[in-house]
């Protein structure tokens, strides 16, 4: 059983069955959406840019990646470009994937994390109703601040950031030295 609760262009929610593996079968209330890139952008060995952008919905500043919704192309890498230029004013020369990753079953969408070098000027237009400020910082101090606090606003930011500073030998997978 599939039904159509509620659809537009870039949403759609559901409710959905599934069998589990001893016979029985669960419903669950599934929200469909369009696909997000986030881009790792260094401008040098050990900075990045980070964004604080002011949420509406969250009535504050929150420190996060170029991130955006794939929805104006097919192609993954073509909306991180886009996205990366409207956000930050720079395009990347090199632009590769990094890693995939999902939030929950009940929302279904991938976040694609990509790891961006050699920007160079090339300003698009920002979307009228995002308030951005751009800042190049060193990479440990990016992550500390897509940590602080008890809440994580921006949970791709936060954990994009870590696993590149685990894989890169620059934190303890023990966490060492971050907030």
């Amino acid at each position: 059983m599939a039904d159509i609760l509620y659809e537009d262009r870039l949403w759609k929610i559901m409710k959905e069955e599934a069998d589990l593996p001893d016979g029985r079968v669960r419903v669950l209330n599934r929200v469909y959406a369009r696909d997000s890139v986030h881009i790792i952008a260094f401008t040098g060995k050990e900075k990045i840019l980070l964004l604080r952008e002011f949420r509406a919905f969250y009535g504050k500043w929150v420190w996060m990646l170029p991130s955006g919704k794939a929805d104006k192309e097919n192609d993954l890498r073509t909306a991180a470009q886009r996205e990366l230029q409207e956000e930050t004013g720079f395009r990347a020369k090199i632009l590769k994937p990094y890693f995939s990753m999902r939030h929950s079953e009940n929302v279904v969408l991938t976040n694609h994390v990509f790891l961006a070098e050699g920007l160079e000027p090339a300003p698009l237009q920002q979307d009228e109703h995002e308030l951005i400020e751009v800042h190049e910082i060193p990479f440990k101090e990016a992550l500390e601040k897509a940590l602080q606090g008890s809440s994580i606003e921006h949970t791709p930011t936060a954990f994009a950031l870590l696993r590149y500073a685990v894989e890169s030998a620059l934190i303890g997978s023990d966490r060492q030295g971050i907030v």
